[in-house]
């Protein structure tokens, strides 16, 4: 443990960096107050929800999501409303999304999985490591590394200042217990990486061109609500990759990103008291519990 005690001061720049990580984080999350407004506009999509109404309950619940930013509950909710009005491609890119938000929602994963059933599209067994890494997304793995990072900073300063504390078993095993969850934490960041490109298919017939032209030669037809994967972009074009190895060029109006760009990226936490409609086995009427 020599290393640590000669190292004092890049244990320090560590530990700076570590902590500056950790406010930008908490200076992220606590800019994104919730808004009245919106929790009013989510309200209003769960009453015309009710009331079957889901094309009205769909124009409230995207003026919450441009009033108040983005939530699990809102994507989750708005998901429902295309899934009854057939609009599989937008059910499911916003399921997705939701499921983003809060990778471990059990009802979320639940009428993703009807969506995808109902309309006869493929689902696919994840390995046992991607479930593991999927059960937190981007932010959540950043948040455990930042922490670990920080804690084993932390212990080789207190090491500067009191030599001899790592000659002692539980110190030692707490290091040893950072570096592990802080490499656990990058392999789960480097797995969400992957998710950051993904997009679903909101279009009927779909058609796949060889390259980025009106005039070019269609390859194939991607089906509405399938998974893709985005590689680049050209003008109006964006090309795609399917989970079965077809690739080439889509307009970019059939085609939506899980993760939407624009000033309501960042999320904001659930509207409280929030009420979600869970999708009953025959895809009709809906279960609406608290949440």
């Amino acid at each position: 443990m020599r290393i640590f005690e000669k190292n004092k001061r890049g244990s320090i720049l560590i530990f700076t960096l570590a902590l500056c990580m950790m406010t930008l984080l908490l200076s992220a999350q606590n800019s994104l107050a919730e808004d009245s407004g919106g929790r009013d506009l989510f309200a209003l999509g769960n009453e015309a929800y009710v009331n079957k109404d889901y094309s009205q309950a769909i124009v409230h619940y995207r003026a919450a999501l441009e009033s108040e930013g983005y939530s699990p509950s809102l994507f989750y909710n708005l998901g429902n409303a295309y899934y009854m009005k057939r609009e599989i491609g937008q059910a499911i890119l916003n399921y997705e999304r939701a499921l983003y938000l809060d990778p471990d929602n059990a009802d979320i994963k639940a009428n993703l999985t009807l969506a995808r059933k109902k309309f006869g599209l493929a689902t696919f067994d994840q390995a046992a490591w991607k479930t593991f890494f999927n059960r937190l997304n981007l932010n959540g793995w950043t948040w455990i590394a930042v922490m670990a990072l920080c804690t084993f900073s932390l212990m080789v300063l207190i090491n500067g200042v009191r030599p001899g504390l790592f000659k002692r078993p539980a110190p030692k095993l707490l290091v040893c217990l950072c570096l592990l969850t802080f490499m656990a934490a990058g392999a789960g960041m480097a797995a969400q990486y992957e998710n950051l490109n993904r997009g679903v298919i909101i279009a009927d017939n779909a058609r796949l061109r060889v390259s980025p032209f009106d005039s070019a030669t269609d390859s194939g037809v991607v089906k509405n609500g399938k998974m893709v994967n985005l590689t680049d972009t050209y003008k109006g074009y964006v090309f795609v990759k399917t989970a079965n190895g077809k690739s080439g060029w889509l307009s970019k109006k059939t085609v939506s990103e899980v993760l939407p760009t624009g000033e309501n990226r960042q999320p904001q936490s659930s509207p409280t008291s929030s009420e979600i409609g869970k999708m009953n086995g025959s895809g009709g009427e809906s279960k609406l519990k608290k949440t």
